[in-house]
């Protein structure tokens, strides 16, 4: 990973920071994205010099471009990206689930995805190079019970990955 950047959302804490951590392991320079700005500022500051931390909502169209550009300012490119950032929302039957809570899992989840994804995609190929990894769930697979919300969102997650692939890879050569 030595001379890559990568965008890690979520990064500030769990899976995402974990990831973070081997990545910067690893040589590359990150540009964390989170909500947590204390978590964020902490991190970053494990992570040591060199790394860019950037508070956002990934459901937000113009906090995501606002973190691709400020990412492409300081880091100057986008190799990688993975998307880690996601909530489960609350644990209950679908008969009771407040929509209010459906719509930030599905906001977060999905929507926060493909926001990243469609915002980092066009630095991607302007330098003709890029790994997107998007982080589900077996829940999306299979669906968990009691937690319809966070189920959806993961399988979305899946088909738009699987939809993203198929639409950037390059034919095999012949």
């Amino acid at each position: 990973m030595k001379g890559r950047t990568a965008v890690v959302t979520g990064g500030a804490a769990g899976i995402g920071l974990a990831i973070a951590q081997r990545l910067a392991a690893s040589g590359a320079r990150l540009s964390l994205w989170d909500r947590d700005r204390g978590a964020l500022d902490a991190a970053r500051q494990a992570l040591g010099s060199g790394h860019l931390a950037v508070a956002l909502d990934v459901a937000s169209e113009s906090d995501v471009a606002a973190a691709t550009a400020a990412t492409l300012a300081d880091l100057g490119r986008i190799d990688v990206l993975v998307c880690s950032a996601g909530i489960t929302g609350p644990n209950m039957p679908l008969a009771d689930y407040p929509l209010a809570d459906w719509r930030q899992v599905i906001d977060i989840n999905l929507t926060g995805v493909f926001l990243c994804n469609r915002a980092v995609v066009p630095a991607m190929r302007a330098s003709d190079y890029g790994r997107i990894v998007n982080i589900a769930s077996i829940a999306g697979k299979e669906g968990n019970p009691n937690a319809s919300a966070y189920s959806v969102s993961k399988a979305g997650v899946i088909a738009l990955t699987k939809s993203l692939a198929r639409n950037w890879r390059r034919p095999a050569s012949a």
